[in-house]
């Protein structure tokens, strides 16, 4: 892996093949290494995140299409998650001990004074508070109304889109093929399992009322 630095604007940017890193001068002396280390973790967290919402919304098709799954997809939704709350929590730990951006703790869970791209930042403490509230929930379920908890549910997708805004925003590595990859393949099955859904939910309300019409036509000819 080759690695070059050279300054602009006030910072060292890092280049070391596949990823670009901006650096603040007065911690240029430092390892990146946790920096890596972050990315990384956000990467897998992302992608964990955004397969267990995949697979979470295959489960609710299969409901509306009265078709049966193997529990192995339930198991890996749950598996998922959870992994990707796990390395989210790498994530924020990296961050904190990570010198070249003084996050502090305060900053990593409250929406203020942040010191790196704040409203990309404040997406992410968003972001964390829903998978938190899904999490819990999951855990919690046997004690809840069932319509409670799936409507509850559908933070999942409203947890997506504010991970994947987050990332756009804040991560250094955007503008690099495999990264755009990453998103773009995240988003376009995203918007395409959203859209299933929606034909699956419009299809029973069209059948419930063509039958009134169906019964009445019925009547009338005999």
């Amino acid at each position: 892996m080759t690695t070059s630095a050279c300054l602009i604007n006030g910072y060292v940017v890092v280049a070391a093949a596949p990823l670009t890193t901006y650096i603040p001068v007065s911690h240029a002396d430092s390892s990146p290494l946790l920096w890596y280390l972050t990315r990384a973790l956000a990467i897998g967290a992302y992608v964990s995140l955004t397969i267990s919402i995949l697979l979470g919304a295959l489960r609710s098709i299969a409901r509306q299409t009265h078709e049966r799954l193997s529990w192995i997809v339930d198991e890996l939704h749950q598996f998922l998650a959870l992994l990707a709350a796990t390395l989210v929590l790498g994530h924020l730990l990296t961050l904190l001990l990570d010198p070249f951006l003084p996050f502090s703790l305060q900053n990593l869970l409250l929406p203020l004074n942040e010191p790196y791209r704040p409203f990309a930042v404040i997406l992410g403490v968003l972001a964390l508070y829903t998978m938190v509230a899904l999490l819990l929930t999951s855990w919690f379920r046997v004690f809840m109304p069932y319509a409670f908890w799936r409507a509850l549910h559908y933070l999942s997708f409203v947890t997506f889109i504010l991970v994947t805004a987050h990332g756009l925003l804040a991560g250094s590595d955007v503008n690099e093929l495999w990264m755009r990859a990453i998103y773009g393949g995240a988003v376009g099955a995203y918007v395409f399992v959203a859209l299933v859904r929606l034909v699956g939910r419009s299809r029973p309300a069209a059948r419930a009322s063509r039958a009134p019409m169906v019964s009445k036509s019925v009547l009338e000819r005999r």
